[in-house]
């Protein structure tokens, strides 16, 4: 009797150290791993979580790690480097679409928002307003919410999106856009190299609204500063958090310096992707 109560004992000790997403306990709150996030354009990881660390005590993740593609996170979350992926809710739900391993939760803590706008270099603030008043045209008469439709709606639920086609016009100059494909539908490239997502439906409207050229440069989104700072490319697609009704009083910590953003296309809910046998699925506060 006393060597099978040790042998279950045993057993039990060998089973509580191989459960999945082991989870430490500090300050109280249970810690299950690490985050995952693209990297941004003005503030290191390490910086990042600097910033964040009196929040981080309450979190059940430890810290923020940096990846330069969606592909290279996604493949961390699947080998368990990390516990959860961060980015907004549009790209989650494309995810957990199209990956049944995974399903979309809100953060732990309250979920912010996130503002989508384009950045471009200060010297080119004459365009920024031509792009800001498309935007808010756009906005007015019904044509974002039609693209949200079509690229971001249409495309999570399982539709291909449509071909995108730029007007050519023969004496006007050329924007060059950078476009990542990290953050599908959004940010949408497909297998053979096209950006199809709802960023290139929205610049190549809004190039035709102007009578201006647009050419896609593909960059990494780790690249997306120092194109920008360097010329290869004259806008990139940017988020921050803030308040989308008072944007220009928004938080735009990670902003490289000797760059201004056009008013703000979209705003969209700071989301999780985590993996669906996850202690983390159920671990988390009520929104």
């Amino acid at each position: 009797m006393k060597k099978t109560v040790t042998l279950i004992l045993a057993l039990m000790l060998i089973l509580s150290l191989c459960l999945p997403a082991c989870a430490e306990t500090a300050g109280g709150v249970t810690k299950y791993g690490n985050i995952g996030r693209l990297s941004k354009l003005n503030i290191t990881e390490d910086q990042l979580n600097d910033v964040l660390k009196d929040i981080m005590v309450n979190s059940i993740c430890n810290r923020y790690v940096f990846y330069d593609t969606m592909t290279d996170m996604l493949m961390a979350l699947n080998r368990g480097d990390i516990v959860v992926l961060e980015t907004d809710q549009n790209t989650v739900r494309y995810i957990a679409s199209r990956n049944e391993n995974i399903v979309d939760r809100p953060p732990y803590l309250n979920p912010n928002n996130l503002l989508f706008s384009m950045l471009l270099r200060e010297e080119d603030a004459e365009l920024r307003d031509r792009l800001s008043a498309c935007i808010a045209e756009m906005k007015e008469d019904g044509t974002m919410e039609d693209l949200r439709q079509r690229y971001i709606e249409d495309v999570i639920a399982g539709k291909e999106p449509d071909a995108i086609v730029p007007e050519i016009f023969p004496d006007a100059g050329t924007i060059k856009v950078a476009v990542t494909g990290d953050r599908p539908p959004m940010d949408y490239v497909s297998a053979g190299g096209e950006p199809l997502g709802f960023n290139t439906a929205l610049i190549t409207e809004i190039a035709k609204r102007l009578g201006i050229n647009v050419e896609f440069i593909n960059v990494s989104c780790a690249a997306r500063g120092i194109s920008l700072a360097t010329g290869v490319c004259d806008i990139v697609f940017w988020m921050e958090i803030g308040d989308f009704e008072n944007w220009e009083g928004a938080d735009f910590e990670d902003q490289p310096e000797s760059t201004i953003v056009t008013e703000p296309y979209m705003s969209v809910s700071l989301w999780w992707a985590v993996l669906a046998d996850s202690p983390v699925v159920n671990v988390y506060r009520d929104q």
